[in-house]
């Protein structure tokens, strides 16, 4: 049971929204966001009740659902929410404080959304594009799953849908720069 005014003063909530751009507090708890979600069954809390969480101050619970991990950030709740809150952008504010805190949710599924989220992003800033096929290999070296999916490479291969190269984008430079400049003001509001 959570009583309110006993959990101190909530210093998560101000974080969220500065991170995210949101105002939770706007969230009415219509519930128009869970009925939209195509993974809120899958969630340990839907996005209503994550948004709740946060108003609450509940910083651990928070962390540790898999609800932010497993949000698709395909923005259906956001294009339904009456209050035009950017829920996506909430859930994305919220792994990036777990990735910084090291909040570790002990579910499988949720480590290897983590470890394809890293992966993901260090193709990016790397290449300026996600380079498909060494992040698949990647990810299965990391997960110790080597052969996982292994029977569809042959075909995806000879239709072209992965390429065998990496071509760095025009502007990799410039990503990387952008990468320098976030990562430095980051620091700076720490």
């Amino acid at each position: 049971m959570i009583i309110l005014g006993t959990q101190g003063p909530n210093t998560f909530l101000p974080e969220v929204n500065a991170r995210s751009g949101a105002n939770i507090l706007e969230c009415y708890q219509c519930g128009k966001c869970v009925s939209t979600c195509p993974v809120s069954q899958y969630m340990d809390f839907p996005p209503r009740e994550i948004m709740q969480m946060v108003k609450l101050g509940l910083k651990n619970e928070t962390m540790m659902a898999n609800s932010t991990w497993f949000c698709l950030t395909c923005s259906a709740c956001s294009g339904r929410c009456p209050r035009e809150i950017e829920i996506p952008a909430v859930m994305e504010a919220i792994r990036h404080i777990a990735i910084e805190e090291n909040y570790i949710n002990d579910s499988t599924k949720v480590k290897e959304i983590r470890t394809f989220h890293k992966i993901f992003l260090d193709m990016i800033k790397r290449y300026g594009r996600n380079y498909e096929l060494r992040m698949m290999a990647e990810f299965n070296i990391r997960t110790r799953n080597l052969f996982k999916d292994m029977h569809l490479a042959p075909k995806a291969l000879l239709k072209g849908k992965i390429p065998l190269g990496v071509k760095s984008v025009k502007s990799a430079k410039a990503i990387q720069r952008m990468y320098k400049l976030a990562e430095k003001l980051e620091k700076k509001h720490q």
